[in-house]
């Protein structure tokens, strides 16, 4: 089975890992990283559900001002994604990045609904029965709504992303494109360049746009419903906020860990973060609008891998790394932990992965593999019978266990850096059986040594 997972499988994983199409999508999702922190921070901070608190920022004036960032990051997430992974597919094309992320934003934008104020308003005033006097119109102009620029629209930004990233580069390399003399500055140059593949690309995809109006799908007005319509919400739904699916990720992961794969960056990075990143803003969304902390539409998420699956590091081992810097037996392993527990604290455990080691190691594979996923299933429990708030803020890689507690739980973060203190305990008792035969190995070894030397 080893052989046959090491010849077989392995290979055909790296080799999904090194797709420059799944690469684009982890690398833009990673980039758009402090996007989402300002935003879910800002919306914490607004609706903290404190009343003197919140009465202050009222009568304050503060509560407008501090919607405002919300607004303009996780409300207008998916501009930035269509952006950045074209920007990061670009550059693997070894093209201009920025002209490459600039169509692709244009295009978006061109295929998303626009609305006008008049119609809004003249909608609002009929559904509540309300007739404006004589002489009186609704002002008119044209606007986007946040409908499609969020979370709704993400999978429409990493499809007209890469599809144009692609375009533009099938373009630039048939030689459609208008070259300058030289001695033109290259800036003009790379303007000069982009323009035939723009044209070419927005007049595609507004004429795709148009024609999936034609189609007898009720509900179906362009693009960006029939992408939510058909996969993004099914996806959503069954792979992203499921329990089972969620778990089986992680076990993928673990799996290819051991065998010596960066599972998160193989599995979770370019398959699942598109998926919990749109779970993450409806769920900042809902905290918005008034929603409880315990009633928020969804409890997997990118912050429930980050807080829980993650919780000391893949494998969720700093249970295991602060048992062996104050128990360890042998000197080998003790000082690994003393040496490693500060960085496993922030969830960097590659020394505790390399130096253990867990990868190739059959001693450890059972507690590496499982205790992420009882961690796993311990967060999801606690979370649906409201022991837990539902979380929201995503905290940034290399955030302080506990800490990523508070912060990702809001007001009640304190009940979820509890759980955290209770999946590191835990982690170490699954650990503790397994570890100690290899550390009494190392112990005897060690006790050998020092015979032999004298």
């Amino acid at each position: 089975m080893k052989e046959y997972i090491q010849t077989n499988l392995i290979p055909k994983v790296n080799k999904i890992a090194a797709n420059k199409y799944l690469k684009a999508v982890s690398d833009g999702f990673m980039t758009i990283m402090p996007v989402i922190i300002v935003g879910a921070i800002f919306s914490l901070f607004n609706s903290l559900s404190i009343p003197a608190y919140q009465e202050f920022i009222t009568n304050t004036g503060l509560k407008s001002i501090l919607t405002i960032p919300n607004m303009v990051t996780n409300d207008m997430l998916a501009v930035y994604a269509v952006f950045f992974i074209a920007f990061s597919l670009a550059k693997q094309f070894d093209k201009d990045a920025g002209v490459a992320g600039m169509i692709s934003l244009f295009t978006f934008l061109a295929i998303t609904p626009i609305s006008n104020t008049s119609g809004i308003i003249n909608n609002f005033l009929k559904a509540n029965k309300v007739v404006l006097p004589d002489g009186v119109k609704a002002p008119a102009a044209n606007v986007f709504t946040f409908d499609y620029l969020g979370a709704k629209g993400l999978f429409v930004a990493i499809i007209v992303a890469l599809i144009s990233t692609v375009i533009y580069n099938k373009l630039i390399d048939s030689g459609l494109a208008i070259k300058m003399p030289k001695g033109v500055p290259p800036t003009i140059t790379k303007s000069f360049l982009g323009l035939i593949p723009g044209f070419v690309i927005i007049i595609l995809f507004m004429l795709l746009n148009k024609a999936t109006t034609l189609l007898p799908i009720q509900g179906i007005d362009g693009l960006h419903s029939l992408i939510y319509t058909l996969i993004q919400k099914p996806l959503e739904a069954f792979i992203g906020n499921n329990i089972f699916s969620f778990l089986f990720a992680i076990l993928l992961a673990q799996i290819l860990w051991f065998f010596g794969v960066h599972g998160v960056s193989a599995v979770i990075l370019p398959i699942f973060y598109p998926l919990w990143t749109s779970l993450t803003a409806a769920n900042i969304e809902a905290m918005n609008a008034g929603v409880s902390l315990y009633e928020l539409p969804n409890i997997i998420n990118r912050s429930f891998f980050s807080v829980y699956a993650l919780c000391g590091g893949s494998g969720a081992t700093l249970g295991l790394c602060i048992y062996m810097a104050l128990r360890a037996k042998s000197k080998q392993y003790k000082t690994l932990g003393k040496l490693a527990v500060l960085s496993n604290i922030c969830g960097i455990n590659e020394p505790i992965v390399f130096a253990t080691p867990m990868v190739l190691n059959p001693y450890m594979a059972i507690p590496w593999i499982c205790t992420p996923l009882i961690a796993s299933v311990i967060g999801y429990i606690l979370t649906y019978i409201k022991v837990v708030p539902r979380l929201t803020t995503i905290v940034p890689l290399g955030t302080p266990v506990l800490m990523s507690g508070f912060l990702a739980g809001g007001v009640d973060g304190w009940r979820v850096a509890l759980v955290q203190v209770l999946i590191i305990a835990l982690s170490a008792l699954i650990y503790l059986p397994f570890f100690s035969v290899i550390d009494k190995k190392s112990y005897l070894n060690e006790l050998e040594a020092e015979n032999s030397e004298k």
